[in-house]
């Protein structure tokens, strides 16, 4: 299994780092966890190939997570040379409806190549590889908009993706502090590290690679790497992980 850090910007871009997307390779099949940032020319520039995508899961409804979903979109419905079929998770039906008008507007074609869902905190994929849950958090004004954590399960490893956390850092995920998991893929933009680095350290992973970066508090992460029970990485785009 490989995870592949595409996109570790916080908000908005900076150089060298697109806005959030995180892919995962087993066995050839590549599942994708939010597309804010340019999924599309990354995963061209590692020569991933577009037909072995299966899933996009969207975290929550905010730009730099979701803003460029439409490019993969193509992809399915305009250069599916395979007849290859995505299924993408969006976590409001607002959003589902919006994204189907925007394509409508950009005069990309409908396809059944497309699967939308709504993404539910419960499990919500499974096929030959991989088992794919939803955790609720609370990110979008304390939860009065949906969005979620996802536990992705596969060879007999499990990787924690959090997505978007509260500022008061109470929706980490819980199973997280009780069950094992071979790695997390933690933001690093919304919550202050300083103040809930006992709650972190007590994650049972063998490791934390921080992604969704703003840079001050990576500084502060890293300059505390030494306290923390197993290794933590600071991601760049492109980075790739062996779990």
């Amino acid at each position: 299994m490989k995870i592949y850090t595409l996109g570790t910007s916080h908000g908005s871009t900076e150089p060298g780092r697109a806005c959030s997307g995180t892919l995962i390779s087993v066995n050839g099949a590549l599942y994708l966890f939010d597309c804010g940032g340019n999924v599309e020319g990354k995963m061209t520039d590692l020569n991933l190939p577009f037909g072995n995508l299966r899933c996009a899961f969207i975290s929550h409804m905010h730009e730099d997570h979701a803003g460029t979903l439409t490019s993969i979109y193509k992809r399915f419905t305009v250069y599916n040379h395979t007849n290859s079929k995505i299924q993408m998770f969006l976590p409001e039906e607002c959003g589902i409806s919006a994204f189907k008008n925007w394509v409508s507007a950009l005069h990309l074609p409908t396809s059944d190549s497309v699967i939308f869902n709504l993404t539910l905190p419960e499990e919500i994929y499974a096929d030959e590889n991989v088992r794919v849950c939803a955790i609720s958090t609370a990110h979008i004004q304390n939860g009065k908009f949906p969005s979620y954590a996802y536990v992705f399960e596969a060879e007999g490893k499990r990787i924690l993706y959090t997505g978007d956390l509260n500022s008061d850092f109470s929706d980490y995920p819980e199973a997280v502090l009780r069950e094992k998991f071979d790695a997390v893929i933690s933001e690093l933009v919304h919550f202050n590290p300083e103040e809930n680095l006992e709650t972190i350290a007590k994650s049972q992973t063998d490791r934390i690679i921080f992604t969704h970066i703003w840079p001050e508090k990576a500084d502060t992460v890293w300059s505390l790497r030494d306290t923390f029970p197993f290794p933590i990485h600071i991601a760049n785009d492109c980075d790739v992980f062996e779990v």
